[in-house]
């Protein structure tokens, strides 16, 4: 597969090459000379430099760590690094939101404070931020109201409200963090008439019902508060206006990529505010109405009170005081120049957003200070004069927290430097915890599982020998027996999967509960990734974390970049794809034609593995098994979301995170409209019939 399998001893010989890279056969010279750079201590002191200032998009100190992340690709080594500026749309509070309650008679009754506490054990979190909690891209108003809780906002609550005869047109919604992307969750409020959304982080979900909370422990506290975008990702991710000028010189517009008219389309038109359990219970506690356990068992939290969904008598007031401006993001960009000529180079892409909502320790910083360490290992390997076979890009991005804008950017505009890509592989919020979690392309599994075997006791995780190995296009484990899991959206994998059709891969080190209890308030801070974030709490263990995770995304890199084949496995793609069949299944559809591609994608996977043992065109065969994922892709997009091209998985489309397998055909399924469903069967299996023809060539 690789220049080490020459040195595989001859009892290897009789294995295929796709066993050799699921089973890996130990590092190669340069592999181990890699994994000796990444260090914890170097982890810590670029971290300990990245948290000392706030860096939210687009303000001063996104420029400093962007000067910073370039400054250290240099001085590794890395001697093509630019930055890339572009132009967005990005808002920012002019004024602190407010939030109070009145009785009937107009008396206040409560006013929240919308403020987080300052902590003498957290060096950072006296800062004006702590009085600044809003949402990205949530626009001005001020409205009144009687509220209704709707929990997580999704769908399925609004028809539990319903169903119970409950409205909330003309209220302010009420909701919790936790089962869909918060954007979503106020664009599910707007569509059902709602005037303002409130969301809060219920103890359940990320606070006192896991443990002690910050600063006694790990979880959130009762002022935590988690900012975040509200932008409507499932539809388009990006700049919502796709305001810098370079668009219109390449002929394309927001209408022409998204598919919306207008700009409004994609972000919410009600104010909505993110505030804590601490100003949400005095709320939730007077509400009325119905007994919140009657409309379903997750209904109820965990604070001490009766969970009731009103309308309340009362009314809730809410102001937000946001000014929109286009304003300049910085990417930086780094780049490994591939020895091969650019027809045969197949770039391999490596990327972490840089932004952060305040200080961002674990999200998303733990993985910058893992791309730093990346950059000090392969500029090692360049300064000794290796050069890889394919081009490796070092990708910080800015603009992540709003929308993806930054890799959404650069991907848009700079496609045609990229079109030849064969992977990109992610890393966010590397660091929360110590149990690793991987999401990918089905045909990258196999890849993943034999470099993890070939780290074995050089990389620190509890969760061994691969992780938590999940199918990017489902969310769930890849086997039934394992645990890789699909990619939805949220985070910078999304252009590259969704709309271009890139294999890709995405992994963190997380809590069990699979969230941690900081995420987004100002005590994502270095002291409580310090203290926290590690392996079973052990101050300071979550640097190595880092370093592992650097060896982990190196070694990956170096696979695709230095590979004779590239190291693909569309057999597991195949047998992704008979799942995704069988989950359809059942709803009066037609399968008949989109299982028969199937088995035709099946022969050609298993045709190209015998192919790849003793392959004769080395370009031709490269080039089918990296770009085949983009036989995927409908032009014509998702219905009613024209950005998403991707037939195999997107994100739900009210859901944002979490990824549906088949999303035209479930979407439409899950709306009761089988015509349409039987559409985008057709549109399914078209496309896996030119995937089938493409990788057998």
């Amino acid at each position: 597969l690789t220049s080490h399998t020459n040195m595989a001893s001859k009892s290897a010989c009789a294995l295929t090459l796709l066993a050799i890279l699921k089973l890996g056969l130990g590092l190669n010279t340069i592999e181990t000379e890699f994994i000796a750079v990444p260090s914890g201590s170097s982890a810590r002191s670029s971290l300990q430099f990245i948290t000392s200032q706030d860096h939210v998009a687009g303000l001063p100190g996104d420029f400093v760590m962007a000067d910073y992340l370039s400054s250290a690709f240099k001085d590794a080594g890395i001697e093509s690094v630019e930055t890339f500026e572009l132009d967005v749309l990005l808002n920012y509070p002019s004024s602190p939101p407010t939030l109070k309650v009145s009785n009937p008679d107009g008396q206040v009754t409560f006013t929240a404070t919308l403020s987080e506490d300052v902590l003498p054990e957290d060096s950072t979190s006296d800062t004006p931020w702590r009085n600044t909690t809003f949402h990205g891209y949530a626009p001005s108003g001020s409205v009144s109201a009687p509220a209704v809780f709707a929990n997580y906002g999704r769908p399925s609550d609004f028809d539990d409200l319903e169903a119970a005869n409950i409205s909330v047109e003309g209220k302010i919604v009420l909701v919790r963090y936790g089962q869909c992307f918060r954007g979503l969750k106020v664009m599910n409020a707007q569509n059902r008439g709602a005037v303002g959304v409130l969301v809060y982080s219920d103890p359940q979900d990320d606070g006192f019902e896991y443990g002690k909370c910050y600063p006694e422990g790990p979880w959130r506290s009762a002022s935590s508060v988690q900012r975040g975008s509200v932008q409507f990702n499932s539809i388009c991710a990006g700049d919502p206006m796709r305001a810098d000028k370079r668009y219109e010189e390449m002929g394309e517009s927001l209408t022409s990529l998204c598919g919306v008219k207008d700009y409004t389309s994609l972000i919410p038109s009600i104010p909505s505010i993110p505030i804590s359990y601490g100003d949400a219970q005095p709320i939730l506690s007077q509400l009325g109405g119905v007994a919140a356990e009657a409309l379903g068992d997750d209904w109820v939290g965990a604070l001490p009170i009766t969970y009731t969904t009103g309308p309340s008598t009362s009314i809730v007031s809410m102001s937000t005081d946001n000014e929109f401006k286009v304003t300049s993001i910085p990417n930086v960009i780094g780049k490994i120049p591939g020895s091969l000529p650019a027809s045969d180079d197949h770039p391999v892409l490596l990327g972490n957003h840089r932004d952060a909502w305040v200080f961002g320790a674990a999200d998303p910083n733990s993985g910058t200070a893992s791309l730093i360490e990346v950059a000090k290992g392969l500029g090692s390997l360049v300064q000794s004069g290796w050069q890889p076979k394919h081009t490796i890009y070092l990708l910080s991005w800015s603009g992540e927290e709003y929308g993806l804008l930054g890799s959404t950017g650069w991907a848009e505009l700079n496609f045609d430097a990229i079109s030849s890509a064969s992977a990109y592989i992610n890393v966010d919020t590397v660091v929360s915890g110590d149990e690793l979690t991987v999401s990918a392309t089905p045909a990258l599994t196999s890849l993943w599982e034999g470099v993890m075997a070939d780290l074995d006791g050089h990389v620190l995780f509890k969760n061994g020998p691969s992780g938590n190995v999940l199918d990017a296009n489902v969310n769930a484990p890849i086997n039934a027996d394992d645990a890789i899991g699909t990619l939805g959206s949220g985070s910078d994998y999304t252009v590259f999967l969704d709309h271009f059709g890139i294999a890709s891969l995405d992994f963190e080190f997380n809590s069990p509960a699979g969230t941690y209890g900081v995420y987004h308030s100002i005590y994502d801070s270095f002291d409580w990734i310090d203290n926290y974030g590690g392996i079973d709490g052990e101050k300071g263990s979550s640097f190595e974390l880092m370093a592992s995770a650097a060896k982990m995304w190196g070694i990956l890199a170096l696979r695709l970049a230095d590979s004779d084949v590239l190291p693909f496995d569309h057999v597991k793609q195949a047998e992704a794809l008979v799942k995704y069949s069988a989950a359809v299944d059942g709803n009066g559809l037609d399968l008949s034609e989109l299982n028969s591609n199937i088995d035709a994608y099946m022969k050609a996977a298993q045709g190209v593995a015998e192919e790849m043992n003793s392959p004769g065109d080395l370009k031709d065969l490269n080039f089918r098994l990296s770009m085949t994922e983009r036989s995927f892709l409908n032009a014509d997009g998702l219905p009613g979301r024209s950005w998403m091209k991707h037939v195999l998985q997107a994100p739900g489309f009210y859901l944002g995170y979490a990824a549906m397998a088949f999303p035209g055909v479930q979407q439409a399924v899950d709306d009761g409209d089988l015509d349409l469903a039987q559409q985008q069967v057709a549109v399914v299996a078209e496309c896996v019939d030119k995937a089938a023809t493409f990788l057998k060539g």
